[in-house]
């Protein structure tokens, strides 16, 4: 009975242990995650400039009453198409938001005025979504190798945003 007793009192503070190391996705804010992605490129991420509410309406159709807070920047020089959108969507709005998001992504693919150096890094941009977080990812280091075949580049671009990716998972485990 006292080894019952002993085997449930060290199960019940390890179980409090685990849960105390993790961070649970409702405890994290947009912030948080906006500065994770940061560190994550470190002196590669060139976003330095908030998108106002407009344009998050205008270029990611996303309307105020669909979340409850937005971390988003662009590059202040307007030949990178970086652009890092974090989202907490208002309650029951996740859906709609990671949608809005999606069909930003599909329009920045369609758009043939674009420079032919950031077409890799259009097409590997993401949107991920952990609970009532969605994330537009459209960022990494610039591939300076101009001359760089086409599949390596492409792969440099997934690889570039991957980093956003695991940076925004990596706080919901």
């Amino acid at each position: 009975m006292k080894r019952l007793v002993l085997m449930l009192v060290a199960m019940a503070v390890m179980a409090t242990l685990f849960t105390g190391c993790s961070k649970a996705g409702t405890d994290v804010t947009a912030a948080e995650i906006m500065d994770a992605i940061k560190e994550a490129y470190g002196e590669e991420y060139l976003p330095n400039t908030e998108i106002p509410a407009e344009f998050l309406e205008s270029e990611f159709g996303l309307t105020p009453d669909m979340y409850k807070e937005v971390k988003a920047e662009q590059p202040m020089i307007g030949m990178h198409p970086d652009r890092v959108v974090v989202v907490e969507a208002a309650e029951g709005k996740a859906e709609a938001v990671e949608d809005a998001l999606n069909a930003a992504r599909e329009r920045k693919l369609g758009d043939t005025m674009q420079y032919p150096m950031n077409l890799p890094k259009i097409h590997a941009t993401k949107v991920v979504a952990e609970g009532d977080f969605v994330c537009f990812l459209l960022v990494g280091a610039i591939n300076e190798n101009m001359d760089m075949p086409e599949e390596e580049a492409k792969q440099f671009a997934e690889d570039e945003v991957e980093k956003g990716v695991q940076a925004f998972t990596g706080l919901f485990k």
